[in-house]
Order: C-alpha cells, then structure tokens, then sequence
C-alpha cells in the first residue's frame, strides 16, 4: 500500500511523526513489540511470542513495504517510537478480498495523547483508498480505552468471542468483535 509519511497535531499540542518502517528500524520494532506486550494484558502477542531476530524483522518490514494490501505505520514522538498500526488481508479468496484487519498498539505512557487516533486514521484511510470495504478488529472485552477510540472512529460492536484469550493464571479474556464499513 501506498502511504507519505506525515506530521500531525496532537491534543497536547505537540507533533507526532507517523510513517512507513524501513529496515533499519528492525531492532527498534522488536523491541517495541517485546516491551509493549508485557505492558498490558489487552494484546495476543506475550514478550514470550516475540522470538524473532533482527534480521528477520527487517525482511518482514521489507516484504509489508512491498505489499500492495498490507501497510505497517509507526509513530515517533520526539524521535522516539510511540507505537505501530497495521492494516491486512488475511482473504486470498476473491469473495473476501473487500475486507482488511487492523491492529494498534502504543506504549502505555502514549495512550491518551491522540497518538492511537492519529495512526488509526492513518490506516483506516490507506485501507480505503487501496479498495477496501470493510475493517474488522478483535479487542479484548475490558479494554475501554480501546473500544472508546474503535466507536469514535466509527467501529461498531457485531458479537462477542467468550474465552477467546487464556492467560498464564488460567484466567479467561473475551473478544468482541468489531467491525466498519469504510
């Protein structure tokens, strides 16, 4: 997918950069991935998942750069990484082409500034304007800050996956599953 890196306003008053990674951002990425997934217990990734080398990281960067339906977006605030979006097919078949997942995570110091909005647009319009029809997302039941930017960006709740996330202490998270037409 096609996307021009941007500057855009915050709440706060200050900017924030959003662009494309590129391969030298490979070890920055992963730590980023490692470090926000034991920050909070809304993502399906654990820092125990996250095995993947440098340089494995930077040929996946390159082959999402060279996607034409798949786009990773960064956010840098003061020259620091903020968080990441990505939007995706998941569909080879022709009758599911039109519909795209989306995925963001911030640090947690990030969330509340307009970081998580801003990147969200970002991708939500790259998704529209490469042909896309419809967004989908799973967010965990609890995460109220999250399904409070899903709803503002127009997402819609269509149903609710029961147990669909198992934690280390044997404890349950449901998904619910949202959904907009773009």
């Amino acid at each position: 997918m096609d996307y021009q890196k941007k500057t855009v306003l915050l709440k706060n008053g200050k900017t924030c950069l959003i662009r494309r990674p590129e391969a030298a951002d490979a070890e920055r990425v992963l730590h980023f991935q490692k470090e926000s997934s034991g920050e909070t217990p809304y993502l399906m990734v654990g820092p125990e998942d996250i095995d993947w080398t440098t340089e494995q990281q930077g040929a996946r960067i390159e082959r999402w750069n060279g996607s034409p339906d798949r786009l990773r977006l960064l956010a840098e605030m003061d020259g620091e990484l903020a968080g990441v979006a990505i939007v995706y097919s998941n569909n080879p078949q022709t009758r599911l082409r039109h519909r795209c997942c989306v995925d963001i995570t911030l640090y947690r110091k990030f969330w509340g500034m307009g970081i998580g909005t801003a990147l969200l647009r970002e991708v939500l319009n790259a998704a529209e304007v490469a042909g896309y029809e419809q967004a989908e997302l799973e967010v965990v039941s609890t995460n109220t800050p999250a399904i409070g930017l899903y709803r503002k960006l127009g997402f819609e709740v269509i149903g609710t996956m029961p147990r669909a996330m198992k934690y280390a202490d044997g404890s349950y998270a449901d998904f619910l599953l949202m959904v907009k037409r773009l």
